[in-house]
């Protein structure tokens, strides 16, 4: 039995519903129908209007005629067109997303009237675009009235059936993502008349995804025309049916909608001005002192919270005072290097809660969400005008090192101290990747590795003086003196921290108490564990959507799956309004150490690998963000040795996502480092037609012509030199352009010692010296100090290396 409009409004909680408008939601605005664009189109071409479907109609229109003027006829026929009646309170609400079949902008234009931010899917080449955390995502299934590819755009208007079969992959990836969000959110599809075709293959796409699913969503129907018969079938199927159209829709939502007054907040506070930060942002004094501490979540393996920090579970690390001090009165930016279980995280949320003690504001950024460098320049600029000082902890910091450059070269425009910064990262993350030369002149740089025995001491005195440690510590490791226990510890764990914390409470190898420990697990759930730990060794944020994809879990299911892993993986929030939940194991070691037993054979990591990238679903930010975590050259790809297995995996994700660039750098790089050159040319044409030149390709160019002047048998030496000349004005031009920028430098070093080799000519070796001391005394950063080390190593007589060739292009 059908339902009221009113029954269908008092069921909806917009925030947790996904809208899906058909040809019914910009009707009463005054858009075309498809009848009526039939109408328009065939006496064009002398055929009778229902003849013809409208695809079949507009493949022979532009066969007769040419697609530039079929896309500028259709055009004309949504001229004019504003939002009117109900259509206009669609932005009023905070839906989790909007998919539209509708070619019109009628609702992108309702959300820029009220100034609310929005994010446009109408081809796969928008899928890899930042997104704003508060911007609400509006997927067009047939494309965008503006955008088509005979303008020379990617996307394109669905017209024709040769349209259809182009854009399947992206529509696909649409409806990926609608299944992902019938998981969590009821659907709502308005429509026009339920005998309208598209309604009917729209509708019974949705039924088909979640009965895949099993989800558990409802999915409501509204439709203008009355048909109780065709409504009864689809309540059969389990949809839910209510008769009306959008301006009452909206309508009777306003009715039911809760009156909320606005509170305002005085604060001192300038993150409380931006909805998007706080978000995404964990205030320090807020979490330390409102929020339980947990000692047995930290002794799991998580980092300590604040409030376990303000609690005394943590002991001090050495270097904790000087690097404190120095942010409070000399430096506004701290790095912090090391592998994992070295206690990064810890040191810096110590310092940061001590900043916070000594009146400083403090925040920390949740690293799976992106990094905003404007939002945050604006935060810097309240704090200079409040005359407050804050600190803000960036973990992972690696994973968005691009836009801390764009921050940190604000904060140095602008002239703003006052906001510091500490990030983490292992080093061999950061090493390879892009910094600005700004972070060089305000710097502390740290880098952890072993404990030395002042900690160790620290660390013994927090086993011995917290109750909540001491009654965990190991039977074997009590009676022993302190002398002797710091002794046993020094041997047997070789001062690694989180090693040493683990030998601490138990007595046998560590690789054996893991391994123990997950043969322990009920066999269904084994392999759960066993891929979350291998995709975090990858180097991936792990979430659950992605971990149901993989392994085909129910709905239903979930549950019970997080129910017999408590204690080895960890649920928590990432994205609310798109119910995006990360998975995580306990601690980056341990899942190391189950993935390096567990997926030992290259076959099987191939397959696991592919397996997870052709699972992507790139309308998804934080799956965006697992392709470029793939492409880390210590994770995810790198574990794969055959460079061929590495280019099919790099297709799929070019394929899939093609604005994503990390995936074709990677791409271009295994080209030319393998003597690919006609396949590594083709691929920088491409990338520059479809994106355009950025610094990496770039460099690539260069780099290929170095390798083919190197490479190629059968060169004479004037040819050579010909090709080395072409690379090295090009690789001049590069370093002019930006000369402190260590890729830069290593490029022009390159290419000036192959030209030295084939001319003799040692002007080329001065210039490039000079180069890259001028760049040492500029900047300070110590990677161009080893890169100079390395170059004079080249250079020395009896060293008979060919060439080196920087590696890193493509992470920046």
């Amino acid at each position: 039995m059908t339902i009221s409009l009113d029954s269908l409004v008092t069921e909806l909680n917009p925030s947790n519903t996904v809208l899906v408008f058909g040809a019914g939601a910009s009707l009463p605005s005054g858009a075309p129908s498809v009848s009526a664009l039939c109408e328009h189109l065939a006496p064009q071409i002398g055929e009778k209007p229902g003849a013809y479907s409208f695809a079949e109609l507009c493949s022979l229109f532009e066969f007769k005629k040419s697609r530039k003027e079929l896309v500028a006829q259709v055009r004309q026929q949504f001229r004019g067109l504003r939002p009117t009646g109900g259509l206009q309170n669609v932005a009023d609400y905070d839906w989790v997303s909007i998919f539209t079949t509708n070619y019109d902008d009628l609702v992108e234009r309702a959300y820029t009237k009220k100034n609310k931010e929005i994010r446009v899917f109408s081809s796969n080449f928008d899928f890899g675009e930042p997104i704003s955390p508060t911007a609400t995502p509006i997927l067009k299934i047939h494309g965008t009235i503006g955008f088509d590819s005979s303008d020379g755009h990617r996307s394109k208007l669905v017209l024709t059936e040769e349209d259809n079969d182009s854009v399947e992959d992206y529509r696909d990836a649409l409806y990926d993502r609608l299944k992902n969000d019938l998981n969590s959110h009821d659907v709502v599809i308005i429509g026009q008349s339920l005998a309208d075709p598209d309604l009917d293959k729209l509708v019974k796409r949705a039924i088909k995804i979640r009965q895949k699913s099993y989800s558990s969503a409802r999915i409501f129907l509204l439709v203008y025309t009355k048909d109780e018969n065709r409504a009864m079938l689809l309540e059969k199927r389990g949809l839910h049916v209510a008769f009306g159209g959008i301006d009452e829709f909206f309508f009777e939502l306003a009715k039911q909608s809760d009156q909320l007054v606005p509170v305002f907040e005085t604060s001192d506070d300038p993150l409380l001005q931006s909805a998007i930060l706080r978000s995404i942002t964990t205030d320090i004094e807020h979490q330390a002192n409102q929020v339980s501490p947990d000692f047995a979540r930290m002794f799991g393996g998580s980092a300590p919270s604040y409030a376990d920090i303000r609690a005394g579970f943590t002991f001090p690390r050495a270097d904790k005072e000087r690097v404190t001090d120095k942010l409070q009165n000399k430096v506004q930016f701290s790095v912090i290097l090391g592998a994992s279980g070295v206690g990064k995280t810890s040191l810096a949320r110590q310092i940061a809660f001590d900043l916070v003690g000594k009146g400083f504001l403090g925040w920390e950024h949740n690293p799976d969400r992106e990094f905003i460098a404007d939002e945050w320049r604006s935060v810097a600029k309240a704090l200079d005008e409040s005359q407050r000082d804050a600190v803000l902890v960036l973990d992972d910091a690696h994973l968005s090192l691009h836009q801390i450059n764009n921050l940190i070269n604000f904060l140095n425009e602008d002239g703003s101290k006052r906001l510091r910064l500490i990030l983490t990262s292992a080093k061999n993350h950061w090493n390879p990747r892009v910094k600005t030369a700004n972070l060089f002149k305000s710097l502390e740089l740290l880098e952890l590795s072993k404990l030395v025995p002042s900690e160790i001491s620290s660390l013994l005195s927090l086993v011995e003086g917290v109750p909540e440690v001491a009654k965990l510590v190991d039977q074997s490791f009590r009676g022993f003196t302190r002398q002797e226990r710091k002794r046993r510890l020094v041997e047997r764990c070789n001062k690694d921290f989180f090693v040493c914390m683990k030998n601490i409470f138990a007595n046998d190898s560590f690789d054996t108490i893991i391994l123990r420990e997950f043969s322990s697990i009920s066999s269904e759930y084994q392999s759960v564990y066993k891929i979350i730990c291998a995709l975090e060794s990858f180097g991936v944020r792990v979430h659950r959507q992605l971990v149901v994809r993989l392994l085909q879990i129910t709905a239903q299911d979930i549950g019970l799956v997080l129910e017999n892993l408590e204690g080895l993986v960890d649920e928590y929030l990432i994205d609310r309004r798109e119910s995006i939940y990360g998975w995580s194991g306990r601690h980056p070691v341990i899942s190391e150490i189950i993935s390096k037993h567990k997926f030992s054979g290259q076959e099987e990591m191939f397959g696991l690998l592919k397996q997870v990238i052709t699972n992507i679903s790139p309308s998804y930010d934080i799956e965006i963000r697992t392709l470029r975590q793939l492409c880390s050259f210590e994770g995810g790809l790198s574990r794969i040795s055959e460079v061929s297995s590495q280019n099919e995996l790099l297709r799929i994700m070019i394929s899939m996502a093609p604005r994503e660039r990390v995936p074709r750098h990677r791409l271009i790089n295994n080209l030319i480092r393998n003597g690919h050159f006609p396949d590594a040319e083709a691929e920088i044409r491409i990338f520059e037609n479809d994106l355009g030149a950025d610094g990496p390709v770039r460099r690539y160019r260069v780099r290929l012509l170095i390798e083919r002047a190197i490479g190629t048998v059968g060169l004479m030496l004037d040819d050579k030199a010909t090709m080395l000349n072409d690379a090295f004005t090009s690789s001049l031009g590069i370093l002019t352009r930006d000369p402190y920028n260590r890729q830069n430098l290593q490029l022009y070093a390159d290419v000036s010692l192959e030209l030295y080799r084939v001319s003799g000519e040692v002007s080329f070796i001065d210039d490039a010296l000079e180069a890259m001391k001028v760049a040492e005394k500029e900047v300070g950063d110590p990677d161009i100090t080893r890169m100079i080390q390395r170059f004079e190593r080249r250079i020395s007589p009896g060293n008979s290396s060919a060439h080196e060739m920087d590696v890193i292009e493509e992470m920046v």
